[in-house]
């Protein structure tokens, strides 16, 4: 029951540091967020936008539309990632946003171990942890 308890409260702990991480959101950051929990200091945004559809769709056949995809989308202003063989539609902005959003307290808890992480979120943890 103490364990449940501690857990809950982590867990409000980082939903109040998530709500005061949107305020504050962009593309930029999302970007600099999943960069540094992929700890690649040189991946692109549509890298790291593949990087992520890879963890989702990571068989052979899928593979190759993903790479059709991102590469559709190298150089263009707002983006969008179009996979007609998944009915997938979004733009990298939003991809970015959901997957921050998924793995915000393994970004927390990587944080403590990983200093690339931006400063406005290395500021936001440590004035609400």
């Amino acid at each position: 029951m103490e364990a449940q308890a501690i857990a809950n409260y982590a867990k409000d702990k980082a939903n109040k540091v998530y709500s005061m991480y949107q305020k504050s959101e962009t593309l930029l950051t999302n970007y600099q967020m999943c960069k540094a929990y992929f700890k690649d200091s040189s991946a692109s945004i549509i890298g790291i936008v593949e990087s992520i559809l890879k963890e989702k769709y990571n068989l052979p056949w899928q593979l190759k539309f993903i790479r059709k995809a991102t590469q559709d989308a190298r150089g263009k202003t707002n983006a969008q990632i179009v996979i007609p063989q998944f009915k997938y539609d979004e733009r990298v902005n939003d991809i970015l946003s959901k997957y921050v959003k998924k793995n915000f307290e393994k970004m927390i808890a990587d944080q403590k171990k990983n200093s690339t992480y931006p400063l406005m979120f290395r500021d936001l943890i440590e004035k609400h942890t």
